[in-house]
């Protein structure tokens, strides 16, 4: 049996991902490598960062971050994961306390909607203050 790495951007996920990725070009991140990450963090936070090792992998077979993230990109990224909803299990015990599915839809689409414009916030002040 022989095991070989395929190309990680024609994968499924890496096309949502692609479909995604214009959402988050305002916030300095909209490259696929970075939504995919995201999505995958809806699992558990931690998967995040070990989606982007992954996908984010340099000529040297690295992972090469710097490529997809100046320093208040990064910050801005970082701001938008800590307010973007928490894990599934977290999102199951909401869903079974609120007794309702819709309130739990409507609860996750306000998460992110914090999340997109705090991290937008963020990153328009960064700007102003020259940290581009």
């Amino acid at each position: 049996m022989r095991f070989y790495m395929v190309d990680a951007s024609d994968s499924v996920i890496a096309s949502i991902g692609k479909l995604a990725a214009p959402i988050f070009a305002p916030l300095g991140f909209g490259s696929w490598q970075a939504t995919t990450s995201l999505i995958c963090g809806i699992t558990a936070k931690e998967v995040v960062i070990s989606t982007l090792s992954v996908l984010a992998v340099g000529s040297g077979g690295a992972p090469d971050l710097a490529s997809l993230f100046s320093p208040l990109t990064a910050y801005t990224f970082l701001v938008f994961c800590l307010l973007y909803p928490p894990c599934v299990a977290a999102l199951a015990t909401i869903r079974r306390e609120l007794n309702s599915d819709t309130s739990t839809l409507c609860l996750m689409g306000y998460e992110l909607v914090v999340a997109w414009c705090v991290a937008f916030i963020v990153r328009q002040i960064g700007l102003m203050l020259g940290f581009a």
